[in-house]
């Protein structure tokens, strides 16, 4: 009996190591899961094993330059491969050079450019338009050859007649400076016609600045300016941003006189920025003529809703009773600006209907703009729209709803709003509040204020 329990002990001790045993391959094997994500990232292939491998192999490879970002592995490794498949004489690998290089504008290193133009050329003649390219750009910068503008010209114009965009965009520039060929501004636009609207609108503005600062011969600021007014058609923004740097000598040339011109043109086109810089330089004059070019420039800025500043002005100017020969206008830009969505422009608006000032006067108007205007989270609207639902002008007296109008213009910073409420809340500074808010005696001219 005892041999028997000294052998079944033995035996659970025996069952137990096994199990243990059995249990520690299992914890172990679970270690290489956790290190599987390691192991599956690679390391790039060094240039010894990339020499190593087929010229098949390596073109696989080298395609994926053509799609990377220049400043990652994968295009350093393509690139790499691409070089080292063209030194073996695969003209595939040689056009597959010529493409990455054109697409990605580098300058290719550690490769005898010498022998790369002789292969270039030769694929070229052949009619692969990225190796005309790529020649064009050898001659141009001087890899592997000498610099030599007009050699580099002419291939551009090559590749650009079988229609590389890319190559458009050289010859229209070679063209607008002069680098490589006779100026003619219109061969340079002719040209421009056919490359993308991002790639055009950046080639008039390298030939414009070339041109304002002499980079490619001599200076031609009337030049300049028109494929800068050029690049605004595209894009009026672009030159109020060209004019500020002109008028600062940010880019090294300071031209006040082409800046100004520059802003006419991008208010001009509806850059309301530049309206506004328009406005501005004329509405302190006391002519009379300055002033109705300032209301315009003003009512074109406020044509653009986000502009609020324009149409805050318009209304402002309404308030200092300016001549009358200038209500209409200011009214008149206050109409077309609030069809918009200018929200200031509606409560300028709202100010010439209670009062009547160039139009005839409509509280219910006034209280409707006002309406919008408030429901677009303005507080002054709110406040003047809340002045009218206290008195009943325009609208049926509501103090419940004066009271939750002029509530969230306080709620929202308006100061004179905190003023009026105290009125609603303490009858016995009622008259204080007329003078301060302007009260039901005095509705209309609470809006205009």
């Amino acid at each position: 009996m005892i041999n028997t329990t000294h052998i079944v002990l033995l035996s659970c001790l025996f069952t137990s190591a096994s199990l243990v045993a059995m249990a520690a391959p299992s914890a172990e094997a679970k270690a290489p899961v956790a290190q599987a994500p390691t192991a599956t990232q690679s390391a790039p292939p060094t240039p010894a094993q990339l020499r190593a491998m087929s010229t098949l192999r390596l073109l696989r490879i080298g395609q994926k330059a053509l799609d990377a970002e220049m400043d990652t592995q994968e295009f350093a490794t393509g690139l790499d491969a691409a070089k080292i498949a063209s030194s073996r004489g695969d003209r595939e690998a040689t056009r597959l050079m010529a493409k990455i290089m054109a697409r990605h504008e580098v300058v290719v290193q550690g490769i005898d450019r010498a022998r790369l133009e002789q292969r270039l050329r030769f694929e070229a003649l052949r009619g692969a338009s990225s190796s005309v390219l790529a020649v064009a750009g050898m001659y141009d910068r001087g890899e592997g050859v000498p610099v030599d503008t007009k050699k580099a010209a002419e291939w551009y114009l090559w590749s650009a007649r079988v229609g590389h965009e890319r190559a458009m965009a050289y010859a229209a520039y070679a063209y607008g400076t002069g680098r490589g060929l006779e100026r003619n501004e219109a061969a340079a636009v002719k040209w421009l016609d056919g490359v993308n609207e991002g790639r055009q609108r950046s080639t008039l503005l390298e030939i414009g600045w070339a041109l304002a600062l002499g980079t490619e011969g001599a200076t031609d600021m009337a030049s300049a300016l028109r494929f800068f007014e050029r690049a605004a058609q595209l894009k009026p923004s672009i030159a109020y941003q060209i004019a500020i740097d002109l008028e600062r000598g940010t880019r090294g040339i300071q031209n006040r006189e082409a800046a100004g011109q520059l802003i006419k043109i991008a208010a001009e086109r509806g850059d309301s920025t530049a309206a506004m810089h328009m406005a501005n330089a004329l509405s302190g004059s006391s002519n009379i003529e300055d002033q109705r070019q300032a209301v315009q420039w003003y009512s074109l800025a406020a044509l653009d809703k986000t502009n609020l500043a324009a149409g805050q002005t318009l209304s402002r100017l309404l308030t200092l009773r300016p001549a009358d020969e200038l209500i209409s206008l200011i009214v008149a830009g206050l109409d077309r600006a609030a069809a918009v969505g200018n929200s200031e422009a509606l409560i300028g608006l709202a100010h010439a209907y209670a009062d009547g000032i160039g139009v005839t006067a409509s509280p219910e108007k006034a209280a409707s703009l006002l309406q919008v205007a408030a429901d677009s989270g303005i507080p002054e609207a709110k406040y003047r729209l809340g002045l009218m639902y206290k008195s009943g002008i325009g609208v049926s007296a509501d103090l419940n709803k004066a009271v939750e109008l002029i509530s969230s213009a306080r709620e929202s910073g308006f100061p004179l709003a905190a003023v009026a409420l105290s009125s609603m809340t303490e009858p016995a500074l009622s008259s204080t509040v007329n003078e301060a808010g302007n009260g039901p005696s005095a509705a209309p001219n609470a809006v205009a204020q």
